[in-house]
């Protein structure tokens, strides 16, 4: 087990909300990489997570020459990312929970650095990109690329070898490789 103790919930008085001991092993590599940001911060509390972009900035940002020199335009796009849902200090939902529906918000093709981008996360500075990509973001990711595919239609397809099989799971949930998904668009 590798537990982190962050602080994710919210209270008006902050001396009330509690941290919480995450097991890192128990996320999707895309909120493992979350909490592992939050772990890095200064009070290991959810505040502004910085994103990497998978593409270089010409290619993202339109007229990125009269912003940026052609150095700058070779690297990703990178900004802060603070997208963090309210989560009550007597809530219910489990850390693991809330950290994988604050994952799942995060777009295909953006990356989590972490609290600093010049310090990557753990998993990103050893190598292990968080690629692993749930069904609704395999969902979201090939509607961005002109296929829309309903929930029910991608588990029949998964079901009968039509679409490609998850390459690994976190607990129960099922994770697919981005390079099968490329495959399967063809």
């Amino acid at each position: 087990m590798n537990i982190v103790r962050i602080k994710l919930r919210w209270d008006s008085d902050d001396e009330r909300a509690p941290y919480d001991d995450v097991d890192l092993d128990a996320l999707s590599p895309r909120a493992r990489t979350l909490a592992e940001a939050i772990a890095a911060a200064p009070l290991q509390t959810a505040a502004d997570i910085w994103m990497e972009h998978e593409k270089p900035l010409r290619e993202t940002v339109p007229n990125w020459h009269l912003w940026h020199t052609e150095e700058e335009a070779s690297r990703p796009a990178r900004q802060p990312w603070r997208g963090w849902a309210r989560y009550p200090a007597e809530s219910t939902v489990h850390p693991v929970a809330y950290l994988e529906n604050e994952a799942r918000k995060i777009p295909p093709d953006w990356h989590v650095l972490g609290h600093v981008p010049s310090k990557p996360v753990p998993s990103l500075a050893a190598g292990a990109a968080d690629q692993g990509m749930t069904r609704d973001m395999v969902l979201r990711y090939l509607r961005g690329r002109g296929r829309n595919i309903a929930v029910s239609t991608w588990s029949s397809y998964v079901a009968r070898g039509q679409a490609p099989k998850p390459a690994r799971y976190v607990e129960r949930t099922p994770l697919w490789d981005r390079a099968d998904i490329d495959k399967f668009l063809g």
